[in-house]
């Protein structure tokens, strides 16, 4: 007798032979997944502590940068403060000069 499979069996049997290859293949493809998420999840964590690193580096920078002007302004003051008031005193008015004419084009 020979082997007579109706069309729903031949599907169903096809089904299944298809679902054991698919399972195959996430099971040989999963060590390879793993560990190319391991590998970008280490490449980010690089990255981010890179990132970290450039702005510890920017503030220490501004820090040193800040703490050198102050010193310069405060020696200035300190051997000249009548030239310190004058110069103050220029910029304040150059300032509000500049944000008069802005308010006033803001205006129109």
């Amino acid at each position: 007798m020979s082997d007579q499979k109706t069309p729903h069996q031949k599907i169903q049997a096809l089904g299944a032979d298809l679902s054991n290859t698919v399972n195959e293949v996430l099971a040989e493809t999963k060590p390879v997944l793993n560990r190319m998420a391991n590998r970008i999840h280490e490449s980010v964590q690089d990255l981010s502590n890179q990132g970290q690193d450039a702005a510890l580096e920017v503030e220490h920078q501004l820090k040193n940068g800040t703490r050198h002007v102050r010193i310069t302004a405060e020696h200035y003051i300190q051997h000249s403060p009548l030239k310190s008031v004058l110069v103050a005193a220029g910029t304040g008015a150059a300032v509000a000069l500049v944000m008069s004419w802005f308010i006033q084009s803001r205006k129109n």
